[in-house]
């Protein structure tokens, strides 16, 4: 699975689109666990994933230096679940500088990514990347017990 993650985070750092969808599952979701920011909730689907959400984030940043992904660690991987965390390098509009850590935790199966939970800095993604842009709305509401229907297991507290 370590070899799955670096893929993606190679693929995003380089742009090499065909190698990112040939890593994600046809029913892909990404959850961002927040609420009333640019991406808030569930994202179902690796074409919507490809039309609307990719195109609203990095379209952000067309008018920045950023190399997303430029640096990333897996920090554990069990079954299914990896974990890793990846640093976004450069400016965004403006020349805000965008060094971004995000907090991934991948569902892999069957060498294809299933979900992927995204944790980053809203504050600081909104301040240089979406201070005028909309938000997406999402598919669902982002919940812990969604996390169920996405093959994340863990038990309640």
């Amino acid at each position: 699975m370590r070899n799955i993650i670096d893929q993606f985070y190679s693929a995003v750092k380089t742009g090499d689109s065909e190698s990112l969808a040939a890593l994600l599952h046809d029913d892909f979701t990404l959850a961002c666990p927040t609420r009333e920011h640019v991406l808030s909730g569930l994202y179902k689907g690796k074409t919507r994933f490809f039309t609307e959400v990719l195109p609203h984030v990095f379209g952000c940043a067309q008018d920045g230096d950023i190399t997303f992904c430029a640096d990333h660690r897996v920090l554990c991987v069990e079954g299914e679940i990896g974990l890793a965390l990846a640093h976004n390098k450069g400016c965004a509009r403006g020349n805000e500088p965008y060094e971004q850590i995000y907090l991934h935790v991948f569902r892999v199966v069957n060498g294809q990514i299933r979900a992927l939970i995204e944790g980053f800095d809203t504050a600081l993604a909104n301040r240089a990347l979406w201070a005028d842009v909309g938000s997406l709305e999402a598919d669902a509401p982002f919940s812990l017990d969604a996390l169920s229907g996405l093959g994340f297991r863990g038990s309640p507290a």
